[in-house]
């Protein structure tokens, strides 16, 4: 009879149809901790049967431990996940990288999906579309190791809510990642400066106060951070060398939310490293000194001496952003087109290939975790590949035709 509650076969739970004919089943999901009463859930269907199918898969999830009961959004769960629970986990450089990629690339796609209907599958759509044609300036897709870490952190907070019974389990760990051997079509390569280049770019450097601090990136490989986070003890004047242990950094803090600049650790172990320099170089450096020596003593008591080696004519921090637009004035005045800072540290690299350096060696004084010049130099190496399979088709004519060695 309508609105009257029928029994129940053995696992069914309690079901029975309502007045508007619709079938209705309810199963204890868990007990209240405080008061030891059942908590309920109510599921529906057109047929009994529909609904012992659905009581039945409901109570196999409760009696696995795998159900969850939670309406938060994948955001929502971002946000509980960034403030409870990793806040005061990880570096505040690494925090902040962590909070842009979730604002930027996590949230806008799938933000407000469910978190407990959240599939592998649309995971998998997020990776293929940041791949193909994720960059925030609209010109192509990102990198593979972009995407990479993308997933490091979507993976992580899924984890946390797998361990948090938020969902039963993580969506993420079927996905497959792009190869990150393979670039996108689009991918903005970091390009170097030819010898020509090179040469018109150092003159353009003549005079300036900071002449220095770009020759450290051409002629040490240093990146902007490591240069900007050099102190005078760092430098070596006997042996010609520098340890970088430290770079400049700006970071929002987690407490006040400002951003500030600050002498931060730096990110892997390899990155501490001591780079042997050229003389000609420290010539500069030592010009640097005394300039900055003069500096100090006509500012006077509101010099900040902090031991930097390049600061401002205060002692001060150097603010990243002015540093950059510094460099894009030289670039102009030398003429050099589509180059970036970054591209000091890879023209010197490029000048060491074509040096026939070793890789190993190389990837030493640049600091890098794993040796990744072949994918990033490859234009480089094949045109030395090019010389050495010219010095090896002389050594076959050679030893095929000795007159001519002879003659």
């Amino acid at each position: 009879m309508a609105g009257k509650k029928r029994k129940r076969s053995n696992g069914e739970g309690t079901i029975y149809q309502r007045e508007n004919g619709l079938w209705c089943g309810m199963a204890t999901i868990s007990y209240c901790p405080e008061s030891g009463k059942p908590k309920r859930k109510a599921v529906y269907g057109k047929t009994k049967r529909e609904v012992v199918e659905k009581l039945s898969k409901l109570t196999s999830l409760v009696s696995e431990g795998n159900y969850t009961d939670t309406n938060l959004t994948v955001q929502q769960w971002l946000d509980i996940w960034l403030k409870i629970y990793i806040k005061n986990a990880l570096k505040p450089r690494t925090y902040d990288s962590y909070e842009m990629t979730i604002k930027l690339h996590i949230n806008p796609q799938i933000g407000k999906v469910k978190l407990k209907e959240l599939s592998t599958d649309r995971i998998q759509k997020l990776y293929n579309q940041k791949f193909e044609k994720g960059r925030i300036d609209g010109k192509g897709g990102l990198a593979p190791r972009s995407v990479e870490r993308i997933h490091t952190v979507l993976h992580k907070a899924l984890k946390q809510a797998v361990v948090t019974r938020k969902i039963p389990f993580n969506p993420a760990d079927g996905t497959t990642l792009p190869d990150p051997t393979l670039p996108t079509e689009t991918q903005e390569k970091v390009r170097a400066l030819t010898v020509k280049e090179q040469t018109e770019f150092e003159s353009a450097l003549e005079g300036e106060r900071l002449e220095a601090a770009f020759l450290t990136g051409l002629y040490a490989g240093l990146r902007r951070g490591e240069i900007l986070g050099l102190q005078w003890p760092d430098f070596d004047f006997e042996k010609s060398a520098v340890t970088i242990q430290r770079a400049l950094l700006r970071f929002k803090d987690k407490e006040t939310g400002e951003s500030r600049l600050s002498l931060e650790p730096l990110k892997t172990k390899k990155s501490y490293r001591t780079v042997p320099l050229p003389e000609e170089f420290m010539f500069e450096l030592k010009k640097h000194k005394v300039r900055q020596a003069e500096e100090k003593l006509k500012a006077g008591p509101m010099y900040q001496d902090q031991n930097l080696v390049f600061c401002t004519t205060l002692g001060t921090f150097i603010e990243p952003r002015n540093f950059n637009r510094t460099f894009y004035r030289i670039r102009d005045k030398a003429g050099i087109e589509n180059f970036t800072l970054h591209g000091l540290r890879h023209t010197f690299v490029t000048r060491l290939l074509e040096l026939d350096v070793n890789q190993k060696i190389i990837q030493e004084f640049v600091g890098h975790t794993r040796s990744t010049t072949t994918d990033d130099y490859a234009h480089v190496l094949w045109e030395l590949m090019l010389v050495t399979a010219e010095k090896l088709n002389d050594n076959i004519q050679n030893r095929k035709n000795p007159s001519i060695k002879e003659g």
